[in-house]
């Protein structure tokens, strides 16, 4: 039986959740178990994530990130990045590095490396010497999917071609739950972010939080404006509004500080309630639920889609437009200033709240073209491994 470890973020965090990575982990886990392939993951909280996934591997990363990363490689026959986001250099300069070590690790210890239905960060999103780095380590691989065109593009112009690559989609696409729509209910799902820590930095914020003279960017602004939005929305409808906290730990901003935040800033703050994101699987039905969800996070537009739900996405990287436009769905896509949502946001909610039945109708076909295109990721998976 193959032995497979999947270097996914998804269980990184002990305290707090990550619901986006998590939802790509339960694909892979999924995935991996229709193949019959013994399956592990690095993990904060081994207990937990062994009863989320019953029979993984886990290498616990509390006795440091780098030993248990060393570790998983030694005992894997196929090392596996992704899927997600691999590279970027917006957040910090370490995270492009620390995506690719366990592929470098992987040729070192002579074992085997895929990356995972991908996503690459655009040129003007990338360091000089990034470029360089990801051409030696995807050369490396033994297999490639990237989720969208855009970073297809990017890996093209590096020199990589089909069919060592392969265009596909994002993995949280192949949650099976979904093919039939969910009843909706009038409610506005919300998941407004603070990404202003997102400034090139040359340490990840986890450290750099360490830091006495540590001073966070003032949130106030952000928070004003997604506030002016659900107060707009609220005043006019009525409607329950729930505010879906993607991320709570603690390798980047707390998602649940800036949703109190926000809610704390509002006029109709008594029609919020907050989904729990520590539960993914009840997370993910209540964006079912929503008719509208307006998402800072990329996976807030994803699951979206998936359930059958109109996104509203409030762009603050490329890979959320790049997600919009695959699904057909630029006319919901906003590009706010550092993530901070700027006024027409309120109009396109409106627009999206009035028209979400013919939406969703157009949306549908769309999203099941990208279900199938995400599927070609484990197609591609077995075939260069010959499952």
């Amino acid at each position: 039986m193959k032995k497979v470890v999947s270097f996914s973020w998804g269980e990184l965090e002990a305290d707090g959740s990550n619901v986006g990575d998590s939802v790509i982990l339960r694909t892979q886990f999924d995935a991996f178990k229709k193949m019959r392939i013994e399956f592990g993951a690095l993990s904060a909280d081994p207990k937990r994530t062994g009863q989320r996934y019953p029979g993984i591997r886990c290498f616990d990363v509390s006795g440091g990130r780098l030993k248990a990363i060393i570790r998983a490689v030694k005992w894997c026959d196929i090392a596996v990045v992704g899927g997600g986001e691999l590279v970027q250099d917006v957040s910090s300069l370490f995270y492009t590095p620390f995506n690719l070590l366990p592929i470098f690790l992987a040729f070192l210890f002579r074992k085997k490396s895929f990356a995972w239905a991908v996503g690459i960060g655009q040129m003007h999103e990338l360091a000089p010497l990034t470029p360089l780095l990801v051409r030696i380590a995807l050369r490396l691989c033994s297999g490639i999917t990237v989720r969208d065109r855009g970073s297809f593009n990017v890996l093209h112009r590096l020199g990589f071609r089909e069919p060592e690559m392969i265009l596909a989609a994002d993995s949280a696409l192949t949650l099976s739950d979904y093919s039939t729509e969910a009843k909706k209910s009038d409610i506005l799902g919300a998941a407004p972010r603070n990404v202003l820590n997102r400034s090139g930095k040359f340490l990840p914020l986890e450290i750099r939080k360490k830091f006495r003279n540590y001073k966070e960017p003032d949130p106030l602004p952000a928070a004003d404006a997604w506030a002016g939005i659900l107060d707009a929305f609220a005043g006019r409808h009525h409607s329950e509004i729930v505010m879906f906290p993607f991320h709570t730990g603690s390798l980047s901003n707390n998602d649940h500080e800036f949703c109190d935040l926000v809610k704390s800033r509002m006029n109709h703050f008594s029609q919020v309630r907050f989904a729990d994101p520590s539960k993914p699987e009840e997370f993910t039905d209540l964006i079912s639920q929503c008719r509208v969800f307006v998402t800072a996070p990329l996976h807030g537009a994803i699951l979206s889609v998936v359930t059958g739900t109109v996104p509203v996405s409030v762009s603050y990287a490329s890979k959320c437009s790049r997600f919009m436009e695959q699904a057909g769905l630029e006319d919901y896509l906003i590009a706010g200033e550092s993530g901070i949502p700027d006024k027409s946001v309120t109009a396109v909610v409106e627009r999206a709240w009035m028209n979400s039945e013919s939406i969703v109708q157009r949306m549908i076909p769309v999203r099941d073209k990208l279900v199938q295109r995400a599927a070609k990721t484990a197609e591609h998976f077995r075939a260069v491994f010959n499952l």
